[in-house]
């Protein structure tokens, strides 16, 4: 069972960080700054490693500090952590566990069910992935992502819910690392008789050591006209000092000293005249304003200026995917700066430290991880749930799995700590995804049990109650309304979609199941006409889709112009049609098609053939709101799913229906853009292809007043959606008090 921690204040919290050591290194430097501004603001902080230097400045902030065999991935050791960490969790009785290497996140995933605490993870590189370590690998229920092209790695490489992988920064504290502080004793110390002094700052193992290494050489090249110092330490170091000393030897001097591992590096950056590195030792360069070359074993950036910026922030500073630095490459970054007279390199340092100070403050990291800390340790999951939900869940379609994420993230925020359980065809992965309870859909008496206990049954999932696909699917649900409906439970229609219904007797039965119902929403004008003559005793209301709250997030777009494509397969013809559309689109407008797949179940095979017929190529965004970021660059949307429309109602971009479902075309009535309105947006399969195209022409045409009205109705319509989420908070209470009663 996972607890609920309830805050008193800030001093109310227990986290546990749990690394693999704390030498020196950009992520166990990250956990130092993060662990120390927690505890300045009275959270209590114990970190678990293998040890290291940075032992003596967490002690300084009163951070106590565990040593386990973190390091090491032997069976024996990972036993031995297991041992120790259990030991730890049951004696402190933690809120939260954060972990922030893969070994550490490994075991300690292993013991999160049986000590019941909330678990978050950093992620703060790419790592290799296969079948055996994507098994091994556990990202906590939260991840925060130190760099956007790490977040891709992540949503690429493992199956996590995207709302819940946190962008973070590795927050540089600009008070220690910060310029005008004297370094000239120990430059002196150096012996550099006035020669520019280089630094570099990185732990020297052979992976990591590959800008260490081409940095001996540079030295070499610049022919003894600088003084290299290294300040680190690893199993590779003994190797860069024999490479060192034959420099050295070959000019008479110390070109190439080696300081070793330390941990006050802020005064050997006062020290240098010029940095080279990768990572977070970069940004404290930055921040003391010094001129700056970003280049690391991942990838070799250049010189810090204006030109880099986003692609150093994108890639945490590490430049992921360039080209390796090599001597020839640092000595002519090198040489560029000495040419530089010492204004000019001075007004680049300042340029680097604004850059710091607006981007990667302490602060700004800090208050990413407490929003995320003081969000998880408020919701329950295990025991009894106040509200069972039930939908199309567990199967991969991205409208379904976008209302549900979209449900519990809308009652959270209102109420936090309600038990929420969610009926799904794969539970395990439901419960990881959403942190919910979750209960497999065809175990009847599972379910009977959890509604036994619930205060409210929502049923929040689409057009559930039809018969167009089959009667199986309606008798289904109608089975679980009425099995709601005897436990005693609210029942909540919640923004669903009703019909077509074609037989007389599921007409019924969907009448009996709506007549119990205490709340009915529906998300499209056709169903609620229909359910108003159906139930005219029923107070029915037309609201939105909870998908019309996605907003946008920052995104590499298409080259513009471009339309995305959202098919389903239809008719044998509508391929054709739906070709033809998208060729003139790119012929004669110039706008590229780009097709996607909003339920791999059903549309991926059928986008890929339409991509390989028309040699048009298919986007693969992995979220709803990516989807929603893509639409709002977008000229156009084409689309044969619902959620396709909504979700680009919520990108205000101008869309067009291709389809013969009914609720499509209902939708676009609804927004004012319906067959009969000002600006048609609906088309079905049925229709030619040179209508097809008049109609994209004449949506095209006008996208500017679409957008502007899309944009002036977008407000009302959330604040509809959002209503919604009260509505089931206020049954709960009423459930709550009901089932008192009883």
């Amino acid at each position: 069972m996972i607890k609920s921690a309830v805050l008193k204040g800030e001093h109310g919290l227990k986290i546990l960080m749990v690394t693999m050591g704390m030498n020196i290194g950009g992520a166990e430097t990250h956990i130092v700054e993060l662990s120390s501004a927690l505890a300045a603001r009275g959270i209590q902080i114990t970190v678990a490693s293998s040890g290291g230097v940075y032992e003596t400045a967490l002690a300084k902030n009163g951070i106590a500090h565990v040593t386990l065999p973190l390091d090491k991935k032997s069976p024996g050791a990972l036993l031995a952590c297991r041992r120790g960490l259990s030991s730890l969790l049951e004696k402190e009785n933690f809120d939260i566990v954060h972990a922030h290497a893969r070994i550490p996140a490994f075991v300690c995933g292993s013991l999160q069910k049986k000590f019941g605490f909330r678990f978050v993870t950093t992620d703060h590189a790419v790592f290799r992935t296969g079948p055996l370590l994507g098994r091994l690998s556990d990202w906590g229920e939260y991840t925060f992502a130190v760099s956007d092209d790490i977040r891709n790695y992540l949503l690429a490489n493992y199956e996590l819910n995207p709302a819940h992988i946190i962008s973070t920064v590795n927050g540089i504290n600009t008070d220690t690392f910060s310029p005008g502080k004297d370094g000239s004793a120990l430059k002196a110390s150096f012996g550099a008789g006035g020669r520019p002094v280089l630094l570099h700052v990185s732990r020297l193992e052979k992976a990591s050591a590959v800008c260490a290494e081409a940095l001996i050489g540079a030295a070499r090249l610049l022919h003894g006209r600088v003084q290299l110092v290294i300040v680190g330490d690893g199993a590779y170091a003994d190797e860069l000092r024999r490479q060192a000393e034959r420099i050295n030897d070959e000019f008479g001097e110390n070109t190439i000293l080696f300081a070793g591992a330390k941990t006050n590096v802020a005064e050997y950056i006062a020290a240098c005249d010029i940095f080279v590195g990768p990572s977070r030792a970069a940004m404290e360069a930055m921040s003391c304003a010094k001129p700056t070359i970003v280049s690391g074993s991942e990838g070799h950036g250049g010189i810090f200026d204006s030109d880099i910026e986003d692609a150093a922030a994108a890639s945490n500073f590490c430049f992921r995917g360039a080209a390796s630095p090599t001597p020839a490459l640092l000595a002519h970054d090198i040489e560029t700066l000495l040419c530089w007279d010492e204004d000019k390199r001075k007004r680049l340092g300042e340029r680097a430290r604004q850059f710091i100070l607006q981007h990667y403050s302490v602060e700004k990291m800090v208050a990413s991880h407490l929003a995320v800390y003081e969000k998880i340790t408020a919701y329950r999951t295990g025991g009894p749930p106040d509200i069972v939900v039930c939908g199309y869940y567990g199967y991969g379609n991205a409208g379904d799995d976008s209302l549900l994420s979209r449900i519990v993230d809308g009652i959270r925020k209102i109420h936090p700590s309600l038990r929420i359980c969610v009926m799904s065809a794969h539970p395990r992965k439901t419960e990881r995804l959403y942190l919910v309870d979750s209960v497999d859909r065809f175990r009847f008496l599972s379910v009977r049990r959890k509604l036994k206990d619930a205060s409210l049954f929502l049923f929040g999932g689409g057009n559930l109650l039809q018969d167009k696909t089959s009667t199986h699917s309606l008798l289904y649900y109608t089975h679980m309304l009425r099995m709601a409906n005897r436990s005693g439970a609210k029942i909540m229609i919640f923004a669903n979609g009703i019909g077509p219904l074609t037989k007389a007797a599921n007409i019924y039965r969907v009448k009996e199941c709506l007549s119990y119902s205490d709340s009915i929403s529906l998300r499209e004008g056709f169903s609620f006409e229909f359910v108003r003559r159906l139930v005219p005793e029923k107070n029915v209301r037309l609201t939105f889709d909870p998908a019309i709250g996605v907003a946008p997030i920052r995104l590499p777009l298409p080259k513009r112009p471009y339309c995305l494509v959202f098919p389903k397969k239809n008719a044998p013809d509508a391929a054709d049609k739906l070709s033809y559309v998208m060729r003139y689109l790119r012929g004669r407008k110039g706008i590229t098609p780009y097709l996607v797949s909003l339920y791999d179940g059903e549309d991926l095979e059928y986008c890929r053939r339409l991509s390989a017929k028309n040699d048009i190529d298919m986007l693969y965004p992995r979220s709803d709101a990516e989807i929603v970021s893509l639409l709002a660059g977008a000229e156009l949307v084409i689309s044969s799913r619902l959620h396709g429309l909504i979700y680009a109602t919520a990108a205000a971009c101008p869309m067009m229906s291709f389809s013969d479902d009914g609720k499509l075309e209902s939708y676009l009535d609804y927004i004012g853009f319906g067959r009969h309105s000002a600006i048609p947006c609906a088309a079905d399969i049925y229709s030619d292809a040179e209508y097809l195209c008049m109609t994209a022409d004449r949506i095209l045409h006008r996208q500017n007043q679409i957008r502007g009205t899309l944009r002036e109705g977008l407000p009302l319509w959330r604040t509809l959606s959002e209503y919604e989420f009260s509505e089931a908070v206020r049954l709960v209470w009423e459930g709550q008090a009901a089932k008192r009663k009883e």
